[in-house]
């Protein structure tokens, strides 16, 4: 389930200058494991300067057209896209594993629904694969984009929704907002935050007629979005979102954690093996099975992309920061290790589950 299977790069093509877009050649006996649905990221892994770097990223294509495609902007020290944009060529071999991540609602064509998206930056990347997904897949769907960037050039995929637009023309709409360029309407100027999202339930958003809104972008335009749709009538429940990370990221312990002190016992389950190990529980469980040589499944490491979610089938662990489970998934008991302590003498978690 969580095993890195080497890709070779078809294919690597600008979207904008500070963006590539990848194609990854998914080998016959991989295409099943490597199936994926709308909104949904894969880890990539590459040994960069002698060190193992692992990020997540969003698929941006569509589930019907049969390629599996992310987008990767460059970011001021970001070492991974740096390298993607600057050094990796269409030939090159990325680690990839299998797609994952629940930021989507089933489809089915027989539905009759109507769904915004607010992006901004990259956050569009799931978003795309979305859009492009749902009005393929519901014939009857209706879907409405707001989408933020700096300036139009920056703008990661900017042809491919002109192109949507052409194509949907009775069933997708987009509004575009800048924040360093000057817009012909004052409104589209600025940041896409909440207070856009209360003016807009005054003219284009009808929150009575739609069934979902997804959001992605940085967490202060999430948390903002999101705040403004509900507090206009959504249920919170039809509210979706993907935050990003920023690097750097770190765990700390709660006090509880630090009140247990000593050591804790960890016993982890990894593709039907077990693996035990003694650690300090003020380190979190993934970086204590990680420092043992475990080879557990992990990305971002700060508790947004799920791929080190595992589920506590014993003890007590303190997870301190949660940007990706559902309510439901900690409710059932899974946590995100990444970000998780042991406060019990004895754990047992499994990441099979």
């Amino acid at each position: 389930m969580h095993k890195l299977h080497p890709l070779k790069i078809s294919s690597i093509e600008k979207n904008t200058p500070e963006t590539a877009l990848l194609t990854f050649e998914v080998p016959e006996t991989l295409k099943k494991e490597f199936s994926y649905t709308q909104g949904q990221h894969l880890t990539l892994r590459h040994d960069i300067g002698g060190e193992d770097l692992r990020r997540s990223y969003s698929i941006c294509s569509s589930v019907a057209e049969n390629c599996l495609k992310v987008a990767v902007r460059a970011v001021e020290g970001g070492r991974f896209s740096t390298f993607v944009n600057e050094e990796l060529a269409a030939g090159d071999t990325l680690d990839v594993m299998a797609p994952a991540g629940h930021f989507y609602v089933d489809l089915a064509p027989e539905n009759t629904r109507t769904y915004i998206a607010f992006a901004s930056g990259s956050g569009i990347t799931p978003i795309m694969s979305i859009i492009k997904t749902t009005l393929e897949s519901e014939p009857n769907a209706r879907f409405m984009l707001f989408y933020g960037n700096k300036t139009a050039r920056s703008t990661i995929f900017r042809n491919e929704i002109s192109m949507m637009k052409n194509r949907y023309l009775d069933r997708f709409s987009y509004w575009h907002f800048l924040t360093q360029e000057d817009l012909e309407l004052d409104f589209f100027k600025g940041r896409l935050d909440g207070d856009k999202v209360r003016a807009l339930s005054k003219s284009l958003i009808d929150v009575d007629q739609v069934d979902h809104a997804f959001i992605c972008g940085p967490e202060a335009m999430i948390d903002s979005v999101s705040e403004a749709l509900i507090e206009i009538g959504m249920d919170k429940n039809a509210v979706h979102f993907e935050k990003f990370l920023s690097e750097g990221q770190t765990p700390v312990a709660s006090k509880r954690v630090g009140d247990a002190g000593g050591t804790a016992k960890m016993t982890l389950i990894i593709d039907g093996d077990e693996f035990n190990i003694q650690a300090d529980r003020k380190t979190a469980i993934l970086d204590a099975a990680l420092n043992e040589g475990a080879d557990v499944p992990f990305a971002c490491k700060g508790g947004v992309c799920c791929t080190c979610r595992a589920k506590v089938l014993k003890g007590d662990v303190d997870m301190v920061l949660n940007q990706g489970l559902e309510p439901e998934e900690v409710d059932a008991g899974y946590v995100l290790t990444c970000q998780s302590f042991a406060v019990s003498d004895d754990v047992v978690l499994s990441y099979d589950e």
